[in-house]
């Protein structure tokens, strides 16, 4: 699905929803569950437990505040507001430079990464190394689904151009442009992380 298609399927799953739709609803929010789950786990330290419950925390004032959502960005990225404050509500005092501290601390500028996105390749090799795994699943978790699926399609499943473009429902050339985005985001995501906790990517 398109993006412009996509925020017209969320407007109207919204609209439906305000006026009493419960299946519209939740068709809405079980899209980004597996999505907001990711972004959410690698902000509290991996406690699977806590991610659960302010997955659920999120959902409901996505519920309560779903007149508000207006579609000038994706609803994953809403939602990832609203859980982006849930979190800074419930976490207590860690040690500096655990992964989900360096996420929290480095929301701003990834938002800013993310909405300054053209083109740029990312080294294949980045994917494949050993040592870098934990902060690659965290860049991953910071990305729009979009550029995630297209990476984890690419990278991880094998998948060629033509593929991704099938699965997205698109053509060639746009799912190349969404690839050249994702690997510019994540090459960009990654080494703020890489910087913040001191090391080499």
């Amino acid at each position: 699905m398109r993006p412009t298609e996509r925020s017209e399927r969320e407007l109207l799953l919204r609209d439906r929803a305000l006026a009493g739709d419960g299946p519209a609803a939740e068709e809405l929010m079980a899209a980004h569950l597996d999505a907001l789950f990711e972004f959410i786990y690698w902000r509290v330290g991996r406690n699977r437990s806590l991610a659960e419950d302010l997955v659920q925390d999120t959902l409901l004032v996505a519920v309560d505040r779903l007149a508000s959502f207006d579609a000038r960005s994706s609803f994953h990225t809403w939602l990832c507001g609203i859980a982006k404050n849930k979190i800074r509500a419930t976490r207590r005092k860690r040690r500096p430079l655990l992964v989900e501290d360096l996420l929290e601390d480095a929301d701003e500028e990834i938002d800013a990464i993310l909405a300054r996105i053209d083109s740029e390749p990312l080294p294949d090799e980045v994917l494949e190394r050993e040592e870098t795994r934990e902060l690659v699943s965290a860049t991953l978790s910071s990305l729009p689904p979009d550029y995630r699926d297209a990476l984890v399609g690419k990278y991880v499943e094998g998948r060629t151009v033509r593929e991704l473009a099938r699965r997205r429902g698109g053509s060639e050339k746009a799912a190349e442009s969404v690839l050249g985005r994702a690997r510019l985001a994540f090459g960009e995501v990654f080494q703020l992380l890489a910087k913040k906790r001191g090391g080499k990517p």
